[in-house]
């Protein structure tokens, strides 16, 4: 597979993503780690989670279990491990924000989260995304215009 088939898959990712967001999403955080598992199938470790304008503060959680994200990114490993079998990515970090930018970063480290591993890089960094959230952006979203529901 090429890269722009790698290209058009992400973007069908960060498509879904939104889709399956909670109302009033502001910021999409998403952590994938692919394992391969005895037969070679990739499993994957993830986390979803979604930084939400709450009206009064922002909110952050779990984005609920969606299979057709699920299935999205392991096409992507796929196609990543078709092109380099021996240097497939192991971690995608996705940031989705909701003008529609986003950004993606691979790791190409053995997975931590999924082995037991929860330091600052496989955990930490999403536990304390919501205080760094703030310190960037204040500690209440902008005031909506009067009838304004998103």
């Amino acid at each position: 597979m090429g890269k722009s088939e790698q290209q058009e898959r992400l973007e069908r990712i960060v498509g879904r993503f939104a889709e399956v967001a909670p109302p009033s999403w502001v910021r999409l955080v998403g952590n994938w780690e692919a394992s391969p598992g005895p037969t070679g199938e990739i499993t994957l470790n993830y986390l979803t989670l979604a930084v939400v304008d709450g009206g009064d503060r922002w909110l952050f959680g779990q984005v609920g279990y969606d299979e057709p994200l699920y299935d999205l990114v392991a096409q992507l490993h796929a196609m990543a491990a078709a092109d380099e079998p021996d240097h497939a990515w192991t971690v995608l970090d996705l940031e989705v924000d909701q003008d529609g930018t986003f950004r993606v970063e691979l790791g190409y480290d053995p997975p931590k989260r999924s082995r037991g591993v929860l330091d600052e890089e496989s955990m930490g960094r999403f536990e304390t995304y919501l205080d760094r959230w703030v310190a960037e952006h204040g500690p209440r979203p902008p005031a909506r215009p009067a009838g304004s529901s998103s």
